[in-house]
């Protein structure tokens, strides 16, 4: 009897352990995940919908003027295109439409491409489906994404982001369609995704050595070359666009090192251990303690890490070496960002918000997982919760600034379309922002 009972338990439980397998498993529910905790966190801006800086001032305007015409126009010295075919597809709709199914459509491409650790192909990097699944959803609760998630101005930092998780795929597994999508969308809109094409040919190489067909090799060198003809393009653009140059070129080696020291022990040892308190607190600390913390958790990085796998390893650790790399490309072309509080020590509460806060930061989480899941899948699953719990006291992402009412702007732009000879500034977030919008018969075709 009891044989019988067991018998009828188990084949009861299969269908249902079956299930809790692919439902684990599946990107969809990752990216639905994402998606709801990314609108929940947004409500405030969902519901008093307006625009983010560029997001009117550039996009809107361009394409309300040049229409698709303005999809490979460059802006602050590099393409645009993703942001641009978004702006112009959600032009088409009535006007009224377009701040609330832009807070959408960004959003939905945050979360899909944070979903992308949840597919099975990166296994062989964090073998838990439900430790990757949490790893998608903690993505959404880094610092940074206040001003990075949900808007067009700050697109290229995700779509970075997706070029280093397709990088990192189990090397068993050829590129693909949607992977090629991936790329390219990054490749065309965030310029510095040339810094992971050393990571691809290394796949490229690795995959090589194992006796894979040409073809299959092949996928490889094409992703170096979506990667870096774009960025060539990017360089002369940049070149033309007169931005003024950086005097971070021309800092003291010791000032470099102090200020790549306290960006990377930030971003990829502390914050995703200790959060936004643990780590301002770590840096009020004396000298001795801060070096014995930082060597403490580097030892247990490491040791970690040594227990992945060779290949999936290689592979990631050179991965986080070229997102790094991020840092000072951004402090060369970007004039005085060297000097932001966020690449100093974390003294300053406030600049969990900016933009430059996520820089490295989800490279570091996936790092900092993929070595805990090798001690326990609890222990990479125990970072992911700490993550998102620690990020409580910025869970809300208020409305973007004063411009909070969309219908006063959307009536606005639409009169001034619609009257010939007309012209307007709208006001946008942040304060000072406004885009100028004229007579739809005096816009240039």
């Amino acid at each position: 009897m009891t044989d019988s009972f067991s018998r009828w338990v188990h084949l009861l439980r299969r269908p249902i352990d079956l299930g809790w397998e692919r439902l684990r498993a599946s990107y969809a529910t990752a990216l639905g995940l994402c998606f709801a905790v990314l609108v929940l966190r947004s409500h405030a801006r969902i519901l008093q919908a307006h625009l983010w800086a560029e997001d009117g001032a550039v996009f809107l305007s361009d394409a309300l003027a040049h229409g698709l015409g303005a999809t490979f126009k460059p802006y602050a010295g590099y393409l645009h295109v993703v942001p641009r075919l978004v702006a112009w597809g959600l032009s088409l709709l009535p006007i009224e439409a377009f701040a609330l199914g832009l807070a959408f459509v960004t959003l939905a491409l945050n979360a899909a491409v944070f979903a992308l650790i949840a597919r099975e192909r990166y296994r062989w990097l964090v073998p838990h489906d439900g430790v990757r699944l949490l790893t998608a959803v903690a993505f959404c609760f880094l610092p940074g994404t206040w001003e990075v998630t949900g808007n067009l101005a700050n697109l290229h930092s995700v779509l970075f982001y997706g070029a280093m998780l397709v990088a990192i795929q189990d090397l068993d597994r050829p590129l693909g369609l949607a992977d090629g999508l991936v790329l390219l969308a990054g490749a065309s809109s965030a310029g510095e995704s040339v810094l992971l094409a050393p990571v691809f040919l290394l796949r490229g190489v690795m995959r090589w050595r194992d006796g894979r067909p040409a073809r299959e090799v092949l996928w490889e060198g094409l992703a170096v070359a979506v990667l870096t003809v774009p960025a060539g393009v990017n360089m002369v653009l940049f070149r033309q666009s007169g931005m003024p140059a950086s005097d971070f070129a021309h800092w003291p080696l010791s000032r470099m090192a102090e200020h790549l020291w306290h960006t990377f022990n930030v971003r990829y040892v502390l914050h995703p251990v200790l959060g936004d308190g643990g780590t301002l607190s770590y840096f009020r600390r004396p000298l001795a303690v801060r070096m014995a913390v930082a060597c403490g958790f580097i030892a247990v990085l490491v040791l970690g890490i040594r227990r992945v796998p060779a290949r999936p390893r290689v592979l990631l650790l050179a991965a986080c070496a070229c997102v790094f790399l991020l840092i000072p490309l951004t402090w060369y072309v970007r004039s005085g960002s060297a000097e932001y509080p966020t690449f100093g020590a974390f003294r300053d509460p406030g600049v969990v918000e900016d933009r430059y806060m996520l820089f490295a930061l989800p490279a570091g989480v996936v790092l900092w997982v993929a070595a805990l899941a090798r001690f326990r899948s609890l222990f990479g699953a125990g970072l992911c919760v700490a993550v998102m719990v620690l990020a409580l006291p910025r869970w809300t992402f208020e409305p973007w600034g004063p411009e909070r009412d969309w219908a006063p702007s959307a009536r606005l732009i639409r009169v001034t379309r619609e009257t010939p000879g007309a012209e307007a500034s709208v006001p946008i977030n942040p304060i000072g922002w406004s885009f100028h919008v004229r007579s739809a018969s005096r816009s240039e075709p």
